[in-house]
């Protein structure tokens, strides 16, 4: 009786943080948290604007918005995104970006963008530094249930681009607690990462690299 035909292994996938990792913005993370505070304290939501904005992260703010009213949060999020568009208009490109994603590209693998930054944001920075054409997949927060550190993103990426081996680059602990958290094998490379930090959270990289670069090597591509 003959064999039935060999299937091919799935091709591996990359998924990237953006901020940071493929780009540098100049996003004005203390404007939007004073933004936000001063609506909170406009519309009652807090009593008084705290000492240090940097009390809360961004989210836990907008958080705090939802619970007063949904339609403050939907609002406060417009403005979390006008700041990203605005820092992205600023931002450089990571030197060895464009031609990492091509040569990984090349050698067959799948691309994705995963970000906590808007749809808008994420897409006008891929577009302004020619960095789109090579993906596959780009998710943001509208588009996935759950912001990193939950893994949504990684195994929702990990699904639909065909279940291969599954790599994340990114630069803070929670790319590393969003590839853990996902559940699908994948592993974590830590890029430019403050390793420290990332071990006294939990995070251990599976690798660890300095340049974009060293990506398709560390593949063996």
């Amino acid at each position: 009786m003959g064999s039935g035909p060999l299937l091919s292994p799935a091709p591996a996938i990359v998924i990237f943080d953006l901020d940071n990792t493929l780009v540098h913005s100049r996003i004005d993370f203390l404007g939007i948290r004073t933004a936000i505070i001063a609506r909170l304290v406009e519309v009652g939501a807090l009593a008084e604007a705290p000492a240090d904005p940097r009390a809360h992260a961004i989210a836990e703010w907008l958080d705090m918005a939802h619970a007063h009213d949904p339609r403050l949060a939907a609002e406060l999020w417009d403005v979390v995104d006008q700041f990203e568009r605005d820092g992205m208009v600023h931002g450089t490109v990571e030197a060895e970006a464009r031609c990492t994603l091509d040569r990984l590209r090349e050698a067959g693998l799948r691309l994705a963008v995963l970000t906590n930054n808007s749809i808008g944001s994420a897409e006008a920075a891929l577009d302004r530094f020619e960095l789109r054409a090579p993906f596959d997949l780009v998710l943001a927060r509208e588009r996935v249930r759950a912001l990193k550190p939950a893994g949504d993103g990684v195994a929702e990426a990990h699904a639909r681009l065909g279940r291969g081996a599954t790599y994340v680059v990114g630069d803070a602990y929670i790319d590393g607690l969003a590839t853990e958290r996902a559940n699908v094998g994948a592993k974590f490379i830590a890029f430019r990462g403050n390793l420290a930090d990332m071990l006294r959270r939990g995070v251990t990289p599976w690798a660890s690299v300095q340049s974009l670069a060293e990506i398709p090597r560390l593949l063996g591509i």
